[in-house]
């Protein structure tokens, strides 16, 4: 690939590559969130809220402060020598924003850059300058020229390589116990059915409400009998979408210890249950709300990309004094889709 020296069409590249993202993402309390990645990306505090002027944070990680990567507009007069992302082109003329693979220090882990393409598993591209080939070691962030979907889905996969060079490297100095904020984190009740019950005890009485019960029963107002729990064993999923060949787990939470037993539900149900035909697991948590509920960790999102779970969150407001469950475009068009 040759390097571009032309900062118009530097400037070009990174506009659409960011309103790309930008477009095709949904904007949350804490920045935007990548559907079915788990992947969130902030503005790095440059523009106003909802705007990308020159940099892109992915992955990034409330609890600790820490992001994964850092995309940045290339500065052409620069070329190789400068800020750590350029552009470039191939043969057949198609732009590709490459990303040096360097990682800097922070409380996710060490200084990262020698072992990049070991720990990442990312294979590098050339990377041609006035004839030579770069001394820096380039990486692929996107294909310009792919369809808007393509061009997210890469920025995802990319930032969760640069998560999983982190956690195999290690060395971060993460911010507090995070035992002890996982403690703090809110459970709910686990009940199929949506209802709201009263308990008493010693001094009073509280309301424990069965909130998994209500996103159940909007799912199904939204895919109708598809929807199924199938038994076996003594074991029950929390749905199957048997058209589209998706497993469903629900969680009211998005603690380390809701993750670990969704993980082993979706991995364990179909052999201990008998579903056939492989489908595509799918966990499906609360949309991170401040200040109690927090996103999932870089390293959590990419290590569940890995076991190929793919990841959605619901909305819950209130209507009528009773949680009222919204669910994002992607995760009901991937449950509408039909799947031969």
């Amino acid at each position: 690939m040759q390097i571009v020296s032309s900062q118009p069409m530097c400037d070009d590249a990174f506009r659409l590559w960011a309103d790309t993202l930008i477009a095709n993402t949904r904007h949350t309390e804490f920045g935007w969130l990548i559907d079915g990645k788990g992947v969130l990306f902030t503005n790095y505090g440059h523009g106003s809220r909802g705007e990308i002027t020159r940099e892109v944070m992915l992955g990034f990680d409330p609890d600790t402060g820490s992001s994964t990567v850092k995309i940045v507009r290339p500065n052409a007069a620069k070329r190789d020598k400068g800020p750590v992302t350029v552009l470039a082109v191939d043969d057949a003329g198609r732009r590709y924003l490459l990303r040096e693979g360097r990682l800097v220090a922070n409380r996710i882990s060490g200084f990262i850059k020698d072992q990049f393409a070991e720990l990442s598993g990312l294979t590098e591209v050339p990377l041609t300058v006035s004839g030579k080939r770069s001394t820096r070691h380039w990486y692929v962030v996107a294909d310009l020229s792919a369809k808007p979907d393509e061009i997210v889905a890469q920025a995802a996969d990319f930032a969760h390589a640069c998560a999983r060079a982190r956690t195999l490297a290690g060395g971060g100095k993460p911010a507090g116990n995070a035992e002890e904020e996982d403690q703090k984190r809110p459970t709910y009740g686990m009940d199929e059915k949506g209802q709201i019950t009263i308990r008493t005890r010693p001094g009073g009485s509280v309301e424990v409400l069965a909130l998994q019960g209500y996103v159940f029963e909007e799912l199904k107002k939204i895919v109708g009998d598809d929807l199924k729990k199938p038994t076996g064993n003594g074991y029950c999923v929390d749905g199957l979408i048997e058209s589209a060949r998706l497993l469903i787990e629900i969680k009211t939470g998005s603690s380390a210890h809701c993750i670990y037993e969704a993980v082993g539900q979706l991995q364990l149900y179909p052999h201990l249950i008998g579903i056939r035909g492989q489908p595509e697991p799918a966990l499906l948590i609360p949309n991170p709300r401040p200040p109690k509920q927090r996103p999932l960790t870089p390293a959590m999102a990419s290590a569940l990309t890995a076991a190929k779970i793919s990841i959605f969150t619901y909305d819950i407001g209130v209507e009528a004094g009773k949680p009222r469950i919204t669910f994002p475009a992607a995760f009901i068009k991937r449950c509408r889709r039909r799947v031969l």
